[in-house]
């Protein structure tokens, strides 16, 4: 029998009978996705950027197909039950495993019933709680200027994890991870970078964790990380690169393991050439019900109608639950404390 490998993400217990790359391993347990991986042919060289096909379907047994072309190929199956997903590919297995747990994880789970959104998620602590200076850089460039650090926004947020959630939401390349990795280096841990698994319980609503990294351009590792030099690179044919996370009690660069609830959600604007400082404005619920529609994940998933009916009902009470802001914003990197600060700051108000 082929070793398998077992993992903790979004919820779920994933077993694979591959190895997957920049995962956190876990005990054998019992499988809720169980995940083969057969190899069609040699790895293909890297090539210019072509960009990728990509073609869904769903068959009449029920089985949904997710195929992308372009420097190689995958081809991903769903089975009907939502239990297993099988996938052929000639693509190096750190490319298939960045699909895999974007779009086809997010299909599959959305086809199970539960509710994914293009967010990044940060553990903020326990609202209300008195600050802690413990293992603070005072060195870090980002507790310098726009206020950022022990004398800027935030206080009453502890740091250090807790039960307390934010997410980030926006259009694609609005920023989201850039967002979150400022916070990571303040030593916020990061729970889930673009994709953001959510299930209820009781009255609150949980972030559930992804994957201990973050998915970065060139330019926001410069501004908040360092040198993009020795990153590996999420796929060869685009230079967006990982930024690992630490499960352990670092002091930066953090990932949460844990879920946590969720305390607000924000949404990113486009930014604005013009905008000074950051400003924050509630969102009131049934508007914010229509913009967290179109941020479903993955969007081009089609649901049946008893399925949108309960996402569609999950969301309505998301939305009349859980504080919802827009974060308008300048359009300049080296504003990232200030939005960090503006956020914390608004989320002490809203949780009081």
């Amino acid at each position: 029998m082929n070793q398998m490998f077992f993992y903790q993400i979004y919820g779920i217990t994933l077993s694979s009978n591959r190895q997957l790359p920049g995962l956190m391993a876990i005990s054998p347990a019992p499988t809720d996705i169980e995940f083969e991986l057969t190899e069609t042919g040699p790895v293909v060289s890297p090539q210019p950027a072509t960009g990728w096909q990509i073609n869904r379907e769903q068959k009449p047994d029920g089985t949904y197909e997710l195929s992308y072309s372009g420097n190689g190929m995958v081809e991903f199956q769903i089975s009907p039950s939502r239990q297993k997903i099988s996938a052929r590919t000639n693509l190096p297995l750190p490319e298939v495993t960045a699909i895999l747990l974007g779009a086809v994880l997010g299909s599959a789970l959305r086809l199970r019933g539960t509710v994914c959104l293009h967010s990044s998620a940060i553990a903020v602590g326990t609202p209300g709680s008195p600050r802690t200076t413990k293992n603070y850089d005072p060195g870090s460039p980002l507790s310098k200027g726009g206020g950022g650090g022990i004398k800027g926004g935030g206080g009453g947020i502890k740091k250090r994890g807790g039960n307390q959630a934010i997410a980030l939401i926006g259009a694609k390349g609005a920023g989201k991870s850039t967002t979150a990795a400022a916070f990571a280096k303040r030593g916020y841990p990061i729970l889930a970078d673009d994709v953001a698994v959510l299930t209820q319980k009781d009255n609150s609503f949980l972030v559930h964790p992804g994957y201990p990294r973050l998915r970065l351009w060139p330019n926001a590792v410069n501004a908040v990380y360092g040198s993009e030099v020795g990153l590996s690179r999420v796929m060869r044919q685009i230079d967006k690169r990982y930024v690992e996370l630490n499960a352990e009690n670092a002091v930066q660069w953090r990932f949460q393991a844990q879920p946590a609830n969720l305390a607000a959600i924000y949404f990113l604007e486009p930014r604005q050439l013009e905008l000074a400082t950051p400003a924050i404005a509630p969102i009131p619920s049934k508007i914010g019900l229509m913009m967290l529609l179109g941020h479903r994940y993955p969007h081009f998933l089609t649901l049946d109608r008893d399925e949108q009916d309960r996402e569609f009902a999950f969301l309505g009470s998301l939305a009349a639950a859980v504080p919802l802001r827009k974060v308008d914003r300048p359009d300049e990197l080296t504003k990232l404390p200030q939005i960090c600060d503006a956020i914390l700051d608004d989320l002490k108000c809203v949780c009081c």
